[in-house]
């Protein structure tokens, strides 16, 4: 029972963290697709990533939200969080020619090394989301 909470609770705080973080995306998309293009990716990229990223966000929010797809929305959430972290962590350890500018309102007053960590600490979360609900673990 407090297993099935926790990871109701996990599913709750990505569901709510992709809406924060997309709405304002998908309300400004001009703007966020002039950041992206600003960041260490190649331009081509830039008009699909527009609307990719933001998308891919609001599904992880849908898939959330409902008990039959929970599972489904914590690997997405793992997932984006992983591919969120490899990037930064490539930034961090200058892997690209251009030093980008942070696009997340959550994030814009943080340091990259703060970023990484924060990253670093929602995939895990993510992941223990992913086992707790793929494999019961800790359900009596």
């Amino acid at each position: 029972m407090i297993a099935t909470f926790i990871t109701y609770i996990i599913a709750a705080t990505f569901a709510l963290l992709w809406a924060y973080i997309a709405v304002p995306k998908l309300a400004r998309l001009k703007s966020f697709g002039r950041i992206l293009g600003s960041q260490a990716i190649p331009k081509w990229t830039v008009p699909i990533l527009t609307w990719l990223i933001p998308l891919l966000e609001i599904c992880a929010v849908c898939l959330l939200l409902f008990p039959e797809t929970m599972l489904l929305g914590l690997y997405f959430s793992f997932g984006l969080m992983l591919i969120f972290t490899l990037y930064v962590s490539g930034i961090i350890f200058q892997i690209y020619d251009i030093y980008p500018s942070s696009s997340g309102a959550l994030f814009k007053r943080m340091t990259w090394r703060k970023h990484l960590k924060v990253n670093i600490g929602l995939t895990c979360i993510a992941l223990v989301g992913v086992l707790m609900e793929q494999f019961n673990l800790f359900r009596n």
